[in-house]
């Protein structure tokens, strides 16, 4: 359970009606755990849950609809999600898109989806990744040609989840062409710009990919064949998308290092419980035995510091502080988080042997999520490579 008597009054509250809202959904959400299953009423109900307590809306203004009760509420609920056992992806990544939105968008934009987005109307999915640039978004080709009063989309992109989820898509493109900026001499943050784009416009197909690791939610290729967007769809200025898009990715790193917090108690209640219960060798319970208590030990108390790293860094965007600094905290924060998520999840197994793959106990289906999650949304590698050249001040990795 979270700790709340360091946090504010209300974020206390809101984590309380959070708890309240997903107890009934916990003898239900096994469907979601269990991904051969068709699980669309189980994610139905999440969302409804997430749209009840005003989830989408902390994040949003109060003149368009939202609480404005900032990030750190948000992910105290996120948590409380992920320790029923299931850590999906999808919420995020509205999340994600809402501060964009709420933080770079015209106000025609504003007023046409945020309030639809705040009372759970609305959900919106990320498409940047493309097949040859992988985590390089500076190399993506996706363009966006501008022609009078609107812009006309073509490309493709990759491991776009849930966009058939989706009533709307953030799509990453170029304005102007990598090879441009370089005769140019710009720097390479300049030529991308931010779309919000209705996955249902002409011009789009989506083949769904052969993917596993995300539970209910689908991944799919995505192409984009002259896909009218109008001008009031940018977020942000043109050219100027990397800005609007660094900074909202740290809300994906901060709500998913809460939802691997929520995912490692589930794996401690489940294990430890199993310990206690599980007798061998003369009626003695296995949980005696160091060698299962010590795994579980040791996530524990990786537990509380990844704990204090999501909460400082989710008050520190709160607060507004220094832009470079949060997002040295929120790429930390993300990959100690995925690194605990993973040894949870081992120590889990470890504890619970053979019963351990046996999806009832809903161990077994979180493994390929939190493998997933060491390469995703950055890998932890990449994120090395940015403290060493960031904080540490090291050369340029190779």
């Amino acid at each position: 359970m979270i700790r709340t008597e360091a946090l504010g009054l209300q974020q206390a509250a809101f984590n309380d009606a959070a708890r309240e809202a997903f107890r009934p959904l916990k003898t239900r959400l096994s469907d979601l755990r269990e991904s051969e299953k068709d699980t669309s009423g189980a994610f139905a109900e999440i969302w409804k849950c997430l749209t009840q307590i005003g989830w989408f809306g902390c994040l949003i203004p109060e003149e368009f609809g939202g609480s404005e009760r900032g990030i750190l509420a948000m992910a105290l609920a996120y948590e409380e999600l992920a320790s029923q056992g299931v850590l999906t992806t999808f919420p995020v990544l509205t999340a994600l898109s809402t501060a964009c939105i709420a933080r770079f968008a015209n106000n025609t934009l504003k007023q046409h989806v945020l309030p639809r987005i705040a009372k759970g109307e609305l959900k919106v999915c990320v498409s940047a990744t493309e097949e040859t640039a992988g985590f390089n978004l500076f190399g993506i080709k996706t363009f966006a040609k501008k022609e009078r009063d609107h812009y006309l989309i073509s490309g493709s992109k990759t491991y776009a989840s849930g966009f058939d989820l989706a009533d709307y898509a953030l799509v990453v493109t170029r304005t102007t062409s990598l090879e441009e900026c370089e005769t140019r001499g710009l720097p390479k943050t300049v030529g991308l710009s931010l779309f919000l784009v209705d996955t249902r416009a002409p011009g789009i197909s989506k083949t769904p990919l052969n993917t596993r690791g995300e539970g209910a939610v689908k991944q799919f290729k995505v192409d984009f064949l002259n896909v009218r967007s109008p001008a009031e769809a940018l977020i942000g200025k043109e050219n100027e998308g990397a800005l609007s898009l660094f900074v909202s990715f740290n809300i994906e790193r901060v709500l998913l290092a809460a939802g691997l917090l929520g995912t490692s108690q589930f794996c401690l209640d489940v294990a430890c419980e199993h310990a206690r219960s599980r007798r061998v060798f003369g009626d003695t319970p296995i949980g005696q035995y160091q060698a299962v208590q010590h795994p579980l030990a040791d996530v524990k108390i990786r537990q509380e510091a990844v704990r204090l790293m999501t909460y400082r860094t989710a008050e520190a965007i709160d607060q507004g502080e220094d832009p470079s600094k949060v997002v040295v905290l929120a790429n930390s924060t993300k990959y100690l988080a995925s690194e605990l998520g993973l040894k949870a999840v081992d120590a889990a197994l470890e504890a619970l042997g053979g019963k351990g793959f046996d999806q009832d106990t809903g161990i077994i289906q979180l493994w390929e999520t939190m493998r997933l999650l060491k390469l995703s949304p950055i890998s932890n590698s990449l994120i090395l490579n940015d403290i060493a050249e960031r904080v540490l001040n090291l050369p340029r990795s190779r």
